[in-house]
């Protein structure tokens, strides 16, 4: 038997309820439907049934989650995340193996303490996945600095692992008078889409949010110039911490953002010498 399972928290329950039933099968993968087939048939397993699971919407997710993990899973600190979205961050890893997940679960026998207390070495590996998917989405809402370009607040992420749609989610939030968008190669996620006639939350191509704004307009560049004049006239040499700001701005983030690239290049290489009467010539110029 074949149990093919899609790589969402229920194709992953699914899976695992099925696995208990059936503990000697194979376990197959895919995103969608299309995939599901392209494997199925390089696997050349004719002759055995296959089960699809998850591809359909499913009712009753909650009585999913008891019936494989449990009612009331331990953590290992209050500040873990739920089953469900333990399960969900740990499929957003770029390593993650959602086979090797669903029979890590199916491992636990009911008690989904044992995804958090790390008795095994799968288990900590998987905890420590869904830990650095956390960190990952946490940075970019501390570093990744968008751009207001056309009445759309945009910005361009690179992260190995699939966090577009959380960091958007936060951004929307946080800004809820205008349409934000968040762009993840050539995909893209739209929050408060109804601003500009789109679903409230929606993905969609990135050729298409970059069609919302042709380019950066010279007035946005020069209050760009202007903003980092001033900031650096404002900084005081010898109550400069290196240290520090190399801490609260890791190399692992000078890519989320062009303004993240710049700052992070303040920190390395310090600032050149300023003054506001730089900044003042610099605004009657921008004026004339």
């Amino acid at each position: 038997m074949i149990i093919a399972f899609k790589t969402d928290v229920d194709g992953v329950l699914l899976a695992c309820s099925t696995l208990k039933q059936h503990p000697d099968a194979e376990l197959v993968f895919a995103k969608d439907r299309r995939e599901l087939e392209r494997k199925l048939t390089f696997s050349r397993n004719e002759d055995k049934e296959v089960l699809r699971l998850g591809f359909t919407p499913v009712v009753g997710t909650d009585k999913l989650v008891s019936e494989v993990l449990g009612k009331r899973p331990a953590k290992m600190s209050r500040t873990d995340t739920s089953p469900v979205q333990y399960i969900d961050l740990v499929l957003r890893h770029s390593k993650a193996n959602p086979a090797e997940l669903v029979r890590l679960i199916v491992s636990c026998n009911g008690s989904a303490g044992h995804l958090y207390t790390g008795k095994s070495k799968l288990a900590r590996m998987y905890y420590n996945y869904m830990r650095d998917v956390t960190r990952a989405w946490q940075r970019m809402c501390m570093f990744a600095r968008p751009d207001l370009v056309n009445g759309v607040m945009t910005v361009d992420i690179d992260s190995p692992h699939d966090v577009a749609d959380i960091f958007c989610r936060w951004l929307a939030k946080k800004n809820p008078d205008i349409p934000v968008a968040v762009i993840f190669g050539n995909a893209a996620w739209v929050g408060n889409g109804e601003l500009v006639g789109l679903d409230h939350f929606t993905k969609t191509a990135a050729a298409f949010v970059k069609s919302l704004h042709t380019s950066s307009s010279s007035n946005d560049d020069e209050i760009d110039k202007l903003w980092d004049v001033f900031y650096n006239s404002q900084m005081i040499e010898s109550r400069r911490n290196r240290k520090l700001a190399s801490k609260m701005q890791p190399k692992s983030s000078a890519g989320m953002s062009k303004m993240a690239k710049a700052d992070r290049y303040k920190v390395e290489r310090g600032i050149s010498n300023c003054t506001l009467d730089r900044f003042v010539n610099d605004r009657c110029e921008a004026s004339v």
